[in-house]
């Protein structure tokens, strides 16, 4: 399961921990920092939902913990600002999202589920996706555009209208 973690999302993790910190070395040593993480919790992995999660949550984790300890050496204690609430309530907010969103996807046909959490989790590509069940590409964009919409409709109807930003970017809910 370690294993399959590493080659799904080890990039990716990378990858986000370069957004942030802009260095690609820390970036490397923060990832694999991550996964240390993951293979000391590894008796954890079969009661957990939500591989990707439970990985950006470590990963999340592992930059707050490194930006407090790099602020630590260059600055008083007295000069760093506590946001917590606020990190808090977004990962809170997120949290309600995506769970509103599974209990939408679980409405639907077992082979459809599939489908649309491989494409909303981006683990896999449209066209991946549509080799992984055998049915032609075409059909699978269609069903998932479908899908989408009616989501969309239902999510606002029965969890929260999703809020936007400039870019169209889900922002939060309310």
């Amino acid at each position: 399961m370690t294993e399959q973690l590493w080659i799904e999302h080890s990039d990716r993790i990378c990858n986000y921990f370069r957004k942030r910190t802009g260095n690609r070395a820390l970036s490397c040593d923060l990832m694999q920092d991550t996964f240390k993480k993951v293979l000391d919790n590894q008796e954890q992995l079969d009661h957990i939902e939500n591989h990707r999660a439970w990985l950006y949550r470590i990963a999340r984790n592992r930059l707050i913990d490194y930006t407090r300890k790099k602020k630590e050496d260059s600055l008083p204690e007295s000069a760093i600002p506590v946001n917590d609430d606020d990190n808090e309530k977004s990962q809170s907010n997120i949290d309600e999202i995506a769970g509103c969103l599974y209990e939408l996807i679980e409405e639907y046909e077992k082979e459809e589920q599939k489908m649309l959490i491989k494409v909303f989790q981006k683990s896999l590509t449209q066209k991946e996706v549509a080799q992984y069940l055998d049915i032609p590409y075409s059909t699978l964009k269609s069903r998932v555009q479908k899908a989408r919409k009616q989501i969309i409709k239902e999510f606002n109807e029965r969890c929260c209208r999703l809020k936007y930003d400039q870019e169209g970017k889900i922002i939060g809910c309310g």
